[in-house]
């Protein structure tokens, strides 16, 4: 999820990425734990359950509820991002599913449709979509290598540009430019490995290529971005070794200057990077593994342009049972709440509430196969 906490080529075929490091990501979950009678809501959380194929609203105050019944998105949905206006979300179906974008009501939980026009159709292959102030939706096709618009209620999502990098992996509108996340990868071949450092290619609101700025050598395959003020937060999530599927742990962070279009140093996370949330308490929260068994979770500070607690320091979240937590998505209140998820195939994972240094504070169920969440 991307927000801004400040105001013919031959067609590609991509396993949804978190179907990919899931597999090899044990998180544990457990049972929906006895609460207090919940308080007024001073914040709304959405949740994706990417294989219960549900979008579910929770409500947080001292305690965390669930807020009516979750929608649900249909057989085939397997996307693993979600993003928010105050009246819609918006998610992705891969090419598995036949190449969707899915548009909830959030007032009424009614879902709409949207697919991709020819030649790619059920090929493009689509990418977590982002809206922009406007309530336009702007999403990439990692197999179709173009940048599509659509809104809430079209039928067919536009193409406003082609041959955009090689695996389109995010598209950020911010302004009047589309800042387009290209991962560099070898998809053609099957590999996917990195062809190189990832790349931003600016484009402006009519795919018009207006600057191409390359990330540091060693920032391999960057899949999420955050804006936040006139910079961009990049993860580049690292690779992972192809015969043994052990992480190589080159994961990092970039710190992308919009206006100049330059970009910082890397940011090591001393592990490979799962995913990267913006917290309403002014931090960004990034999760990582160093062995595709447990997560950690990490606190940067845009402010500073460093960790507030890096790899060496993760913040240790506790769970109901006293146990840490692996986190697969995190983000924060405003007062410093960390509010994250927790992943698994087998049984519902736990949407867990703890204070700013991680010590507990309540969890719930969110639903089978949690893999992203969004402050509402």
């Amino acid at each position: 999820m991307i927000r801004n906490p400040i105001g013919t080529r031959r067609f590609r075929f991509r396993v949804p990425r978190f179907l990919m490091l899931a597999t090899l990501v044990a998180s544990g979950g457990c049972g929906e734990s006895t609460s207090e009678p919940a308080q007024p809501a001073d914040d709304d959380i959405m949740v994706l359950n990417s294989t219960g194929q549900t979008l579910a609203a929770f409500s947080v105050s001292e305690t965390v509820t669930a807020s009516g019944a979750p929608v649900d998105l249909g057989a085939g949905f397997d996307g693993d991002r979600v993003d928010l206006t105050a009246a819609f979300a918006v998610t992705t179906v891969s090419s598995f599913g036949g190449s969707r974008v899915l548009f909830v009501d959030l007032s009424s939980g009614s879902l709409s449709t949207s697919f991709f026009p020819a030649p790619e159709g059920d090929l493009a292959n689509p990418s977590a979509a982002s809206f922009d102030a406007q309530g336009i939706a702007w999403v990439g096709g990692r197999g179709s290598d173009a940048v599509y618009r659509l809104m809430p209620g079209d039928t067919l999502a536009e193409s406003i540009a082609r041959e955009v990098g090689t695996f389109v992996e995010r598209v950020l509108p911010v302004g009047e430019r589309l800042f387009v996340v290209d991962a560099n990868i070898d998809d053609d071949g099957g590999s996917y490995e990195p062809l190189g450092p990832g790349r931003i290619v600016v484009l402006s609101r009519t795919g018009v290529e207006l600057q191409i700025i390359d990330l540091p050598p060693g920032a391999f395959n960057p899949t999420e971005g955050v804006v936040w003020g006139s910079d961009m937060i990049v993860l580049a999530a690292g690779t992972f070794d192809s015969a043994t599927f052990l992480p190589a742990n080159d994961g990092a962070l970039v710190v992308v200057d919009l206006e100049a279009g330059t970009t910082g140093p890397l940011l090591a996370l001393e592990a490979n990077g799962v995913s990267l949330e913006p917290g309403a308490d002014g931090f960004v929260y990034v999760s990582t593994t160093a062995d595709f068994q447990t997560l950690n979770l990490l606190r940067f500070d845009p402010a500073s342009g460093d960790f507030a607690r890096g790899p060496a320091d993760p913040i240790p979240v506790v769970g109901g049972a006293g146990r840490r937590v692996d986190c697969w998505a995190a983000t924060a209140l405003a007062d410093g709440r960390i509010v994250c998820v927790t992943f698994s195939f087998a049984e519902s994972g736990r949407l867990v509430v703890a204070s700013a240094g991680g010590s507990f504070i309540h969890e719930v169920a969110s639903g089978f196969g949690t893999t992203d969440l969004a402050l509402r």
